[in-house]
């Protein structure tokens, strides 16, 4: 596969990038990683947001009209790879609360 964006200098973790993974075309993922990770290597681990329908489950996290411009959904329980120069813009951060429900959701889906 050859890479063609400049990715980011800096990954965060609870900030959403825009990323093209393979021939896909641009979607959100928020990353879960933490930074330490993020600072050494050269993809973090991201869950993807979703506007699509989606079963109500205790690893999806829906967003509420407090989390404008997000919309929909955080489905924690599908955890990919995103290396930088996939990554095509910093959306910036989620904010707090709703990572709080990420961090328990990403516990549900890995079991911990």
């Amino acid at each position: 596969m050859t890479r063609t964006h400049g990715g980011v200098s800096r990954i965060v973790r609870g900030h959403v990038y825009g990323a093209e993974l393979g021939d896909l075309p641009e979607k959100y993922y928020l990353a879960v990683s933490n930074n330490q990770r993020n600072h050494v290597l050269d993809s973090f681990l991201a869950v993807r947001l979703s506007t699509a329908r989606k079963p109500a489950l205790d690893t999806i996290v829906q967003l509420e009209a407090v989390d404008t411009p997000w919309t929909g959904r955080i489905l924690c329980d599908d955890i990919v790879t995103v290396y930088r120069d996939e990554v095509t813009r910093d959306m910036g951060p989620l904010r707090q609360a709703a990572m709080l429900q990420v961090s328990q959701a990403l516990r549900n889906a890995l079991a911990l």
